[in-house]
Formats: C-alpha cells, sequence, structure tokens
C-alpha cells in the first residue's frame, strides 16, 4: 500500500474493509443456501413418508378386513397376518422416527435416517396422531402376539381400525401438507438471502467504486489497482455505456462469459450476453452455451458519463437442485408418476373446473391382483420393473389431460378430467384393463398381471375429494369381487356394503 499517498491510504483501507466485506457476504450466502438447501431437502424426504403414511394405514385396515372375513383360510389368513406385521412396524417405525428422530425404511426400501420434526404445527399433529395411534398400536400388538388369533382381540383391532382410520388419514395429510409449506417457506428464504446479500455485495462493490473515483482521475496507477480489486471479487461484473454496450468488465465476468481475456468483451451489447426466455434470465456464453443468471443493475455516473454496474452470478446450480426438491415431493422416485400431492392438486383443479363448466370427472382407484407374489417368487427388482412397465401402459391409454399417480406400492389412481358420461370412463376402464392384461416380459419372466378397479364419478357419487377418492377405493374392493369385469362403480355398492 506504500505506492498510494499517504492522505489515499484511508481511502484504500476503506476499499479493503469494502471488498471484505464483499467476501464475508458472498460466504455467509453459500454457507446459509447449502444449510437451507438441506434443510428443504430433509422436509421433502419427510413429505413422501408422511404421505406414505396415509398408505399403510389403508393396508392396516384392509389387512384387518380380510382377517375378518376370512377366518377359514389359514394360507390368506397367514399372509394378511404377514402383511399387517410389516405395515404395522413401517407404520409405527416411521411415526417414531417423526416424533424423536432415528432411522427407518425408506420408500426404496433401504434404511432412511429421518430428522426429529421440529416445526410447531407438525409437532402438534404428530401429538395427536401418537395419541389416536396409541390403543390402535395395543390392539394390533395383542393380536399378533397372538397366534391363534382371538375373535375378540380381531374385533377390537377391526373396531378401532374402522372407528379411527379416516381421523389418521386426515392427520397424516394434515401434517404431509404442514411439512410441505415449511419447504416452501425453507426456499423462499433461500431467494430473500440471495437477493439480500447479492444486493448489499453491489453496494459493496459501488462502495469501492466511489472511493476510487478521484483515484482514477488522477493518476493511471490508481486505475490499475481498481482494476485488480475488481478482479478478486467473486461475481461478474460489466461497467455499461449509455448504449448499453460493455465500456469494462472484470476477469471472473470474463470467465463466465467464455471469454480468455476480459477486453475481448468490450464493445460487446448487453443484448447479447443477456436475455429473457420463459420468463427467466440466461447469460450467454461465446460457444452459445446458455446459463441460467442473476443480476443487479444500478446507475453510476463516472468521469461525468452516465454508465450502469451490473452484477452477475450463475444461478444454473441452484436451479437444478429447486428442480430435483421439487421432483422430489411432487413426483414418485421410482415410476416417475405424479404423487398424491400433486394428483391431490390437480383433483382439485379438476373439481373446480367441472364445477364451473358443468362437466363430470372420475376417479379411478387401482390396484393390482397378486402384486404380493410376483415380490416373493422373483425379487423386488422383478417386481419394480413390473410397476414401471405398468405405469408405462396406464400412462399411454389416457389422454394428455388426464392424471395417473402412484400411492404406493401397487396401488394407483387416475383422474379422468371433463368426461361426458359414465359410459366415457367404462370404456377407457376397459382399454386400461386390457393393456395390463398384455404380457410383461422381461429377464427371462413372462408375467400375466391383472388389476381391480373401482370408479367413482363426481358429481355423482361424491361432491368431494376425500370422499370420491375413498370411495373409489371402496369400489375397488367391490370390483376384485367381479372374476369377469374386474371394475365396478361405486353405485354398484349396496346399502349393506357402503
Amino acid at each position: 500500500m506504500e505506492f498510494l499517498p499517504k492522505q489515499n491510504q484511508a481511502r484504500f483501507r476503506a476499499v479493503s474493509i469494502a471488498i471484505s466485506a464483499f467476501f464475508l457476504l458472498d460466504l455467509a450466502l453459500l454457507g446459509t443456501t447449502f444449510l437451507l438447501s438441506d434443510q428443504v431437502k430433509e422436509n421433502a424426504i419427510v413429505i413422501n413418508l408422511a404421505g406414505r403414511q396415509r398408505m399403510l394405514s389403508q393396508r392396516m385396515v384392509k389387512c384387518l378386513l380380510q382377517l375378518e372375513r376370512a377366518p377359514s383360510d389359514e394360507t390368506a389368513r397367514q399372509a394378511s397376518l404377514q402383511e399387517l406385521e410389516l405395515t404395522y412396524h413401517l407404520f409405527d417405525n416411521t411415526l417414531r422416527s417423526f416424533t424423536e428422530g432415528g432411522t427407518t425404511t425408506g420408500t426404496e426400501g433401504l434404511p432412511q435416517k429421518v430428522s426429529k420434526v421440529t416445526q410447531p404445527k407438525a409437532r402438534l399433529l404428530l401429538t395427536q396422531t401418537e395419541a389416536l395411534w396409541s390403543p390402535y398400536r395395543s390392539a394390533i400388538e395383542n393380536l399378533l402376539a397372538d397366534q391363534a388369533m382371538d375373535n375378540a382381540k380381531l374385533n377390537t383391532a377391526v373396531s378401532l381400525a374402522l372407528q379411527q382410520n379416516q381421523e389418521l388419514l386426515r392427520l397424516m395429510n394434515q401434517l404431509t401438507g404442514s411439512l410441505e409449506a415449511n419447504a416452501v417457506n425453507k426456499t423462499k428464504e433461500v431467494h430473500f438471502l440471495q437477493t439480500l446479500m447479492l444486493s448489499m455485495a453491489l453496494l459493496s462493490f459501488l462502495l469501492v467504486m466511489l472511493l476510487m473515483k478521484s483515484e482514477l482521475k488522477r493518476a493511471n496507477k490508481q486505475r490499475e489497482t481498481l482494476d485488480k480489486i475488481i478482479d478478486t471479487i467473486n461475481a461478474g461484473i460489466l461497467i455499461l455505456d449509455e448504449h448499453d454496450k460493455v465500456h469494462a468488465a472484470n476477469q471472473p465476468a470474463a470467465q463466465l462469459f467464455g471469454y480468455d481475456d476480459k477486453q475481448a468483451m468490450l464493445g460487446l451489447r448487453k443484448a447479447h450476453l443477456l436475455f429473457e426466455w420463459d420468463k427467466q434470465l440466461l447469460g450467454r456464453r461465446q460457444d452459445s452455451a446458455t446459463f441460467y443468471a442473476a443480476m443487479q443493475e444500478s446507475d453510476f455516473p463516472l468521469e461525468e458519463s452516465p454508465l450502469k454496474v451490473v452484477t452477475i452470478s450463475d444461478i444454473s446450480q441452484q436451479r437444478s437442485v429447486e428442480a430435483s426438491l421439487n421432483k422430489l415431493a411432487y413426483y414418485d422416485a421410482l415410476t416417475g408418476l405424479p404423487n398424491r400431492l400433486l394428483f391431490e392438486d390437480r383433483l382439485h383443479q379438476g373439481m373446480f373446473a367441472c364445477k364451473r363448466q358443468g362437466s363430470k370427472l372420475a376417479v379411478l382407484f387401482v390396484d393390482l391382483d397378486k402384486f404380493k407374489e410376483v415380490n416373493d417368487s422373483f425379487g423386488h427388482h422383478i417386481g419394480d420393473l413390473l410397476l414401471k412397465e405398468i405405469a408405462r401402459r396406464l400412462r399411454s391409454q389416457l389422454r394428455e389431460e388426464d392424471t395417473v399417480s402412484r400411492l404406493g406400492g401397487d396401488e394407483f389412481v387416475i383422474l379422468l378430467n371433463s368426461i361426458n358420461s359414465v359410459e366415457d370412463s367404462e370404456k377407457i376402464v376397459r382399454n386400461l384393463l386390457a393393456a395390463l392384461r398384455a404380457p410383461f416380459t422381461t429377464e427371462s419372466v413372462t408375467l400375466y398381471q391383472e388389476a381391480s378397479i373401482g370408479i367413482c364419478i363426481y358429481p355423482d357419487h361424491a361432491q368431494d375429494e376425500a370422499t370420491i377418492v375413498n370411495k373409489a377405493d371402496q369400489a375397488m374392493y367391490i370390483a376384485k369381487r367381479d372374476s369377469q369385469r374386474h371394475y365396478a362403480f361405486f353405485s354398484e355398492i349396496d346399502a349393506a356394503d357402503a
């Protein structure tokens, strides 16, 4: 610093402080982004597991009803008991992991570490769930511990299941919604902090420019000093003239846009380097490759010329993380189909459109027959390949405006928008069943898969989102009894069954 006049050393120290503040802000932004991104990722994992809890609760009810309806079939009874035990332990372990933190089995069947849920609203929902689950848990434990399967214990478990299943489903839905809202808030916090830090970094840079303005006028040596300072800033900086042409640039900007030397950027128009596409700001490199960019722009008169200072950063990695988190939160990892959260959103939109247009829609609840035998006989790898193919076949039979979603396991749910009549949905269901019956061959294994489909029509059979899915599920159990059609409408359920 001795090459500067003594009267300018105080200014240089101020510049150094401003640069140090910029670097500290940059590091703070990076650390905060990683921390919040990890939290959002953890929330996304818990969201998927909370959604799975609903499916597990339904499977427990299904197993208990099967035990009650077929007490004389020992093979079926053992299969139902095994499935009940597996489902019960998975539901209970996941709930404990939410409450206390720990490890449970993830959606892909692998161990998944889960952090303790700490959000106040979610904690309250977990407390309510635990209070509801406690007697239900005891009833199932007593039933599983009794090899002879006492009818009184079975009746107690079935009664609790029928009484508490809907409330458990509601609490799991609210828990999923609460965790999703928290994930969205975390993402907003990342965006807010990035904007704030980038703005403060720009202010730091402008302070550098103001402090160095007089030195630029006095000597070329001080101009060179400023250039060196700008080149050390870990962000692309462009100074534009009144025609939006590059008047000056730092070396990070040259590297960002793919130029070997910052001098090669002089005279380039801003529109050549930065442009908007699909409401997104993109940067264009020298080789025509593009990247997602964030920009801060400020007017800055230098040497009596109207100039603009533009700070640019590459946020492509951040966008990629956001896209991955969004897919994790809204799509099934195995099949790539929309998950329950996205399906419920589309169902809500579809019902709103029906009310406005006076049209109908249908919800189809699809359950694969004897899918567990595939896993048991050929392994989960073949089972996963079959599920992927089932998803592809279902999607291939639907229109662009329809939605097929995987709820978990071997259960799928389909939304048929804007149908004109019951016959329209019935025709589609027949096509779906025909597509599923086609032989599936992979790795020297040929499988013939059947399915049962329950159908509920809005507004004929139900008037709200939760009810229409539940009634389609009920109709599916009726379809399982029909060995000819393999499908049933909710309207076909008689008063006793309903």
